[in-house]
C-alpha cells in the first residue's frame, strides 16, 4: 500500500478515536444516541425509497431506449 494511503487512515483513526473520547459524557450526544434505533429505521425507509426512485428512473430511461430501437 502507498505509505501516503497508510498515513491518512492513521490520521483518520486517530482523529476518530479523539472524537469518541471527546463526547464521552455529552448530553447531546447521549441523547442522539438513545434515538438511533428509530433513526436508523427512518434511514433505511429513505434509503428504500432512494433506491426505488432511482430505479424507476432507469427503467424509464432503459424502456424509452428499447422503444426508440424499436420503433
Amino acid at each position: 500500500m502507498n505509505k501516503n494511503i497508510i498515513r491518512g487512515l492513521a490520521l483518520v483513526g486517530a482523529v476518530a478515536v479523539s472524537g469518541v473520547a471527546a463526547a464521552a459524557g455529552d448530553p447531546g450526544i447521549d441523547a442522539i444516541t438513545a434515538l438511533s434505533g428509530q433513526a436508523s429505521s427512518y434511514i433505511t425507509a429513505a434509503f428504500a425509497v432512494a433506491v426505488l426512485v432511482a430505479g424507476g428512473f432507469w427503467g424509464i430511461k432503459m424502456m424509452k431506449k428499447s422503444f426508440s430501437k424499436a420503433g
